[in-house]
């Protein structure tokens, strides 16, 4: 500006900052200092988006934690009765169900041709 020349220098707070890093949806973590009081799930089972899935004793509150989407119980962190910090890691819940592919059964073209004329058998009895 005007031909002057202004150095920009930052201060030693925002030299040691800590950067952001974008929160992981599937990490249930505590929101203030507390209680686990009590665990609703178990490692490995599927929840539906909100559905209870912990106490938590907060300020003499009770605090209901509910699933935030459906999806399957893959790490708990903490034990009933645990005193946590705030930011603190609790429980792991992976997004969708893990349902697994039905088995097709093979079956030979000799076996197709007669459910085939089975059925038509059955239709043909049906209608005369």
């Amino acid at each position: 500006m005007g031909g002057r020349n202004y150095e920009t220098s930052y201060t030693k707070k925002y030299e040691r900052r800590m950067p952001w890093v974008r929160p992981n949806p599937e990490e249930i973590k505590s929101f203030i200092p507390g209680t686990v009081e009590t665990i609703l799930v178990k490692k490995g089972e599927h929840v539906t988006e909100g559905q209870e899935i912990m106490i938590y004793v907060a300020m003499k509150m009770h605090n209901i934690i509910r699933a935030p989407f459906a999806g399957t119980v893959t790490d708990i962190l903490v034990e009933a009765g645990s005193r946590l910090p705030r930011g603190v890691v609790m429980m792991v819940i992976r997004q969708g169900f893990a349902t697994p592919k039905k088995k097709r059964r093979q079956v030979s073209m000799a076996s197709k041709r007669k459910m085939v004329e089975k059925r038509k058998a059955k239709r043909a009895k049906e209608k005369g």
